[in-house]
């Protein structure tokens, strides 16, 4: 791509094509990243990503703002491993702006695509969009990012370790199963209830109603659990009573 072809992205429409791929690789990542379910008391459930959704669109944008457009044959990648998901974009930092200045100083590489996705709110203000996924992370109780100029610009977010730790699998399913002889859709409803006692949160009369159980159902479901020793009430043991 040469200096007209990039100025073509920003005349004759392209750039709808750029926030098609923005808002692809977000869906492309919110089918692999772990969700957990808070209870708020509320009729609705408050969904927790294991890594901020904002921070992940925030690196997706940042890498199609400041991708070398230039470098034929490469483009801007998301990969996803067990331990970590990595962004990155061709181009390392861009000219003039060293490692020591990067977060605090503004270069951009492509203001007109910069400019373009300010105009279309992909971006709120220049300049901020390191600081901005740092505190997202920060206030998700998180590791912070960790950045790589080469060739290539990359960043890379930490997944929590308790939660790959404690995570429920479905090798966990059948053993499950296997063992106390329990199929169908009470081994689901189990097996849920536990990943959902693992990830730290509590269970409750919204969990049946979420889990879609009775509560003669659900009552015996804690009651099994209890039985066997893999979870304990506190307090008295009622169908309403918290774990």
């Amino acid at each position: 791509m040469d200096a007209e072809e990039l100025q073509q992205i920003i005349e004759e429409g392209e750039g709808r094509k750029i926030e098609f791929n923005i808002g692809g690789a977000m869906n492309f990542l919110k089918r692999y990243i772990a969700v957990r379910y808070e209870m708020t008391g509320e009729a609705r459930r408050r969904e927790v990503p294991e890594l901020p959704y904002d921070a992940l669109r925030e690196a997706i944008i940042n890498a199609v703002a400041h991708r070398d457009y230039f470098q034929r044959g490469a483009n801007v990648m998301v990969e996803i491993y067990d331990d970590r998901i990595e962004i990155c974009n061709p181009g390392g930092l861009p000219r003039g702006l060293s490692s020591e200045e990067f977060g605090k100083k503004i270069v951009l590489r492509n203001p007109k695509i910069a400019g373009m996705l300010h105009r279309a709110d992909y971006i709120e203000k220049m300049g901020t969009g390191v600081s901005k996924m740092q505190r997202l992370m920060s206030e998700a109780g998180l590791a912070p990012l960790e950045f790589t100029f080469t060739s290539f610009f990359t960043v890379t977010f930490r997944k929590p370790e308790a939660e790959r730790r404690e995570a429920i699998d479905e090798d966990f399913a059948n053993r499950f199963s296997l063992k106390f002889g329990i199929k169908g859709e009470k081994l689901i409803r189990m097996v849920k209830m536990l990943e959902i006692l693992l990830r730290g949160n509590k269970i409750d009369a919204q969990v049946a109603e979420i889990l879609g159980a009775k509560k003669r159902t659900f009552a015996y479901d804690l009651k099994f659990l209890r039985g066997e020793g893999l979870i304990e009430f506190i307090g008295v043991p009622k169908p309403d009573d918290m774990l």
